[in-house]
């Protein structure tokens, strides 16, 4: 049995992944402000990610002795102000970089520390984005976090080389940060009818998919070795 620990499962992807490892027999606990899955295997640790003084109440313990694996998902994350650098908003603009980027790194830092005693296969996953190795106008603070996020994994790899860690871009996914991009104004945002084509014409991979998706990763440790990964180019076998 696997243990997943999630960030981000009150929606999108946070919340399908952690229905999906349910749906397979796994624990998970999940990591987010809102409670809304009920499963005899779910925890929920009520925390606001982008507030420092709420880490001091996260543990990764409790883990069964039938328990195989243990996986770290860093999901949560923001996009932040959509605005050209001139017109960012201060504090939006800290908050972003503290939920993208300073939360999933002390998570792995309290998650490696907490679980230093245990011979237990780890795994950690930190979702990039394809923003990550190119600019998109407008998207400085979404670019640059997971930028450093994606970086951030490449080190942890070389400082414990025995975990397991990957920096996984989902793609284009239907989410609720796909309609906070498609409500932004086209003075702020340049490329905003791409975004909205990408849902007209049904683009937009769902968040079930990707789940399915990253449980596959995660079942094939053989077959994915690179930190930074795109699961654009992962096919999930047929049935």
């Amino acid at each position: 049995m696997k243990k997943f620990y999630i960030t981000g499962t009150s929606s999108g992807i946070g919340m399908a992944l952690a229905q999906a490892a349910l749906a397979q027999g796994h624990e998970v606990t999940g990591f987010a402000r809102r409670h809304k899955i009920e499963h005899p295997k779910y925890r929920h640790i009520n925390v606001d990610l982008s507030q420092l003084d709420q880490y001091a109440g996260i543990g990764f313990d409790g883990l069964k002795e039938d328990t195989d694996e243990v996986i770290l998902v860093n999901n949560a994350g923001t996009l932040g102000s959509v605005k050209p650098v001139a017109h960012l908003d201060p504090r939006r603009t800290a908050d972003a970089y503290h939920l993208n980027l300073v939360a999933p790194s002390l998570l792995c830092k309290l998650f490696l520390e907490n679980l230093a005693s245990r011979k237990i296969k780890k795994t950690i996953i930190n979702i990039s984005s394809g923003a990550a190795s190119y600019p998109v106008k407008s998207w400085s603070v979404y670019c640059a976090s997971k930028a450093g996020l994606a970086m951030f994994s490449e080190v942890l790899r070389l400082d414990h080389p025995d975990v397991r860690v990957h920096a996984i871009s989902p793609g284009i996914v239907d989410t609720e940060m796909q309609g906070e991009i498609r409500r932004s104004r086209v003075e702020d945002f340049p490329d905003l009818q791409r975004f909205v084509d990408y849902k007209q014409n049904d683009e937009l991979s769902s968040a079930e998919t990707v789940a399915q998706k990253l449980l596959y990763v995660i079942d094939q440790a053989e077959k994915f070795t690179e930190v930074q990964m795109s699961l654009r180019q992962v096919e999930l076998p047929k049935s």
